[in-house]
């Protein structure tokens, strides 16, 4: 094993006693193989990591966030509703002059729920099931205000208007089938499939070393042939090889791109931890701006629009490269492997 490595520069050099057009053919194949394999192993790692930046950034992050906030929406505005209720069936209990704007309030707040409810499926996060939860925990929330109106309308009749209310607040907070419990159900498989998304998976953990292995085999067998074509061919440097050599740096460029796209991922997700469907409406809103500041912090500091943008360089970076090589070994093949008379014309 120890030997290899000076077995390998022997082999990229020429060294190990193989004819002109035995090497050049041989380092045709072993430098467009390398090429490929890198490239692609390169672009599968890269691709796998900013592609999940970008479903965070545009899908999954705020589909948690809208759920969460479509919950404290709604909690807040049936604390509103319960408080107007409350105030218009026993009013001697109450010193507020106009009861008017409470009413408003409420209206406007399950307002907003159903608006972020529909950003939420707009996000495209959602899959086919959570689609349907959505849908009909929407149509609840229509039924909900059908119960909630109800009661307003009766409430010169105490007993119809508390019926009407404890109805709908049965639907709001039944305990797997009540509205809450559904968008919660929501927010917590969106939560999953955040941390799914910002775990490294076994992709781009197998093909980073893969991709940086040919890559550096593909640096020396480069090196190596421009110490081959300089003894052989007098040729001082070839310089669409060197440009193909220098085009390798782009790979620790990736690959810090990479590392600070997971970065932002993981920020991403520490500041949707505490997005959790507990706590009162008015500590949940206050998670929600502290995540969407944190969130957006994040996205900021990753640069990961400007890094997805890499993953098209690599396959048009390894096709150009197998491109080059080929194009300047072959060239030199063509010309040194057909034999030519002394006066210059073929044998």
């Amino acid at each position: 094993m120890r030997h290899l490595p000076r077995q390998f520069w022997r082999s990229a050099t020429g060294a190990d006693g193989v004819s002109t057009v035995g090497y050049l053919r041989r380092q045709l194949v072993w430098l467009v193989a390398l090429t490929v394999v890198g490239g692609g192993a390169l672009f599968a790692a890269y691709d796998e990591v900013h592609s999940d930046s970008v479903k965070i950034r545009d899908r999954t992050g705020p589909a948690v966030v809208e759920l969460a906030k479509a919950r404290a929406s709604l909690l807040k505005a049936h604390m509103t509703a319960d408080d107007h209720l409350d105030y218009r069936t026993e009013k001697h209990k109450h010193q507020w002059p106009d009861i008017l704007p409470r009413g408003e309030e409420y209206r406007t707040q399950v307002a907003e729920a159903k608006s972020s409810l529909a950003r939420a499926a707009a996000t495209g996060a959602l899959n086919r099931e959570d689609r349907q939860t959505l849908r009909i925990a929407s149509g609840i929330v229509d039924s909900y205000l059908l119960r909630i109106d109800g009661a307003l309308a009766q409430s010169d009749r105490p007993k119809l208007s508390s019926a009407n209310l404890a109805y709908a607040r049965g639907m709001m907070y039944a305990e797997e089938t009540g509205i809450l419990a559904r968008i919660a159900a929501l927010q917590a498989r969106q939560s999953a499939a955040l941390d799914r998304q910002e775990d490294w998976g076994a992709a781009p953990l197998l093909a980073w070393p893969v991709a940086v292995a040919a890559c550096v085999l593909l640096g020396v067998r480069l090196v190596g042939t421009q110490v081959f074509l300089r003894q052989r061919f007098r040729l001082r440097l070839s310089i669409p090889l060197a440009a193909v050599t220098l085009l390798l740096a782009a790979v620790p460029v990736l690959a810090f791109g990479t590392w600070q796209a997971h970065a932002s991922q993981t920020r991403m997700q520490e500041a949707a931890g505490p997005l959790t469907p507990t706590g009162s409406a008015d500590a949940q809103v206050r998670a929600i701006a502290d995540a969407e500041s944190g969130m957006e912090k994040a996205v900021g500091e990753g640069n990961t629009e400007v890094w997805a943008r890499g993953t098209v360089f690599i396959p048009l970076a390894a096709v150009l490269m197998a491109g080059v090589i080929l194009w300047t070994l072959q060239s030199l093949l063509d010309e040194y492997a057909v034999p030519r008379r002394r006066t210059g014309g073929p044998r």
